[in-house]
């Protein structure tokens, strides 16, 4: 009876010493604007486990059921600490960040998702990593990524297959790169967020769509909608992102935590995303062919066309990246380097 009382009171005596060990764990509470369902989550949520692992529980990562803020407002949530760690598109961080907005320019992409996340990763830590341009707003980027690039599609008998074969018809652009592409190449359309794309569609005030892809088509035009897709030989515009902490968590950490984190973020990570998002575009692509959606390829003609129409936008990177002591022409270089190195 003795021993096993003694024993008792040397469990009760550490209980308190586990206890505090646990409540000593860092924990990050994460949110995906897109919500739970959406294939980003299958990289995400695996990586938060990882995170757990390197640091052998140290770090705990949680995500939101649903999001707790619209999509421009994911860094505005970290900073309030909402929440900790979120991704936010690029076309939302423009007055923050020179750096990353090469990701969403026009034209410049001719990757799959896996390939394009890693080269962007990459070529954006070589030359804007060291800008810190994010810490002013209390943020540590720990990735980069894209997802699969943009196309041109329409519900008329006709593949788009010309600058005047959009004027022809009602169009819908992808607000940003897409519709500023196609104001200047002399297209009247209406613009807005994929995430609305259906009221467009479903109610036929639009025929053909510049800026989404199989996924958006499926997600948001719905199947029914597209006769025919146009696409390419590079991209109008491949949406791209950051995964980012606060910087208040990041500097709690230890350097030996901190790289412990980043050995499963950083390029890991993009590539991660980067094959979740390919698999859900073949997907995609299988739905639409079934339903008899037809694919084309773009015209030399065609591409040109709409390159020229792109060029301003590029210009006016370039001279901002500048402006940050970077050779813009070296990045862009760089990065299709990087693409054309990993493969088709």
């Amino acid at each position: 009876m003795k021993n096993r009382i003694l024993a008792a009171a040397g469990i009760a005596a550490l209980m308190p010493l586990v206890a505090v060990s646990a409540e000593a764990a860092e924990r990050w509470t994460c949110n995906v604007f897109t919500g739970p369902k959406h294939f980003v989550n299958k990289a995400l949520k695996p990586w938060g486990k990882q995170v757990r692992e390197v640091t052998k529980g140290e770090v705990r990562v949680n995500f939101l059921p649903t999001s707790a803020a619209p999509p421009p407002k994911q860094i505005d949530g970290i900073v309030a600490g909402t929440y900790d760690c979120a991704f936010i598109f690029h076309a939302f961080t423009a007055k923050r960040a020179i750096g990353p907005q090469f990701g969403i320019l026009p034209f410049i992409s001719r990757a799959d998702a896996e390939r394009g996340s890693v080269a962007f990763w990459r070529t954006w830590n070589k030359h804007f990593g060291p800008k810190k341009e994010f810490e002013d707003d209390g943020i540590k980027i720990l990735s980069m990524f894209h997802f699969p690039g943009v196309h041109f599609w329409t519900s008329k008998d006709k593949p788009i297959a010309s600058i005047d074969d959009l004027k022809s018809q009602k169009m819908w652009a992808l607000a940003g790169t897409s519709s500023r592409t196609m104001k200047v190449a002399g297209v009247a359309h209406v613009s807005g967020p994929a995430a609305r794309l259906a009221e467009f569609t479903q109610t036929k005030v639009v025929q053909g769509l510049a800026g989404i892809t199989r996924g958006g088509i499926v997600n948001f035009a719905g199947i029914q909608f597209a006769k025919s897709g146009t696409f390419t030989s590079k991209t109008m515009m491949a949406p791209s992102f950051a995964w980012m902490v606060s910087k208040k968590r990041w500097d709690a950490l230890s350097p030996a935590m901190q790289k412990a984190i980043m050995s499963v973020s950083g390029e890991k990570l993009a590539r991660a995303v980067g094959v979740e998002a390919d698999k859900f575009e073949t997907v995609a692509a299988r739905k639409l062919a079934k339903a008899g959606v037809v694919e084309v390829k773009a015209s030399a003609q065609f591409e040109a066309a709409l390159q020229k129409a792109a060029q301003p936008q590029i210009g006016a990177w370039l001279k901002r990246a500048a402006t940050i002591g970077v050779d813009g022409a070296q990045v862009l270089a760089d990065f299709d380097k990087i693409v054309g190195d990993l493969g088709s």
